[in-house]
């Protein structure tokens, strides 16, 4: 039997924004961003809108500036717990150099954890961020020297 290639990742194209909706509606039913929302991003960020890819399947994506914001992040419900959104966090980490932050929803508690195993901490709340949900603001702790 063949091994199945190792996952890799590259710079988002135009053509994968159907495969980006389909993983954002699973990964966020409620809250999916729009078309719209992805397109703006690839326009505006274009080398640090990344898909990681599974064999023949995109598994996840993540979004982020070199001021080492995260705007949006997710990997698809069936490739969870396999590495993958420890991988994107990583190749954010090493490209934007500096530090990472982010926004989360205070009752995404999944998020939350996997986001402090990567060394995040909460800086600051921002109340009804997200409409019913307040935001949390997440940055990458310093390294110890």
């Amino acid at each position: 039997m063949a091994k199945e290639a190792p996952p890799k990742i590259r710079k988002f194209k135009r053509e994968d924004i159907q495969k980006i909706l389909e993983i954002e509606e699973e990964a966020f039913p409620k809250t999916a961003y729009p078309k719209e929302t992805f397109l703006y991003y690839a326009a505006r960020v274009p080398d640090h809108f990344m898909i990681l890819e599974s064999g023949d399947d995109m598994a996840g994506y993540i979004i982020f500036d070199m001021d080492g914001h995260i705007h949006s992040t997710a990997v698809k419900p069936v490739h969870r717990r396999k590495g993958f959104g420890k991988m994107l966090f990583m190749h954010a980490l090493v490209s934007a150099k500096k530090r990472l932050w982010l926004e989360v929803r205070s009752k995404n508690r999944g998020a939350i954890a996997f986001y402090e195993s990567m060394g995040m901490e909460i800086r600051a709340k921002v109340a009804n961020y997200y409409g019913d949900d307040d935001a949390l603001i997440m940055v990458l702790r310093e390294k110890e020297g």
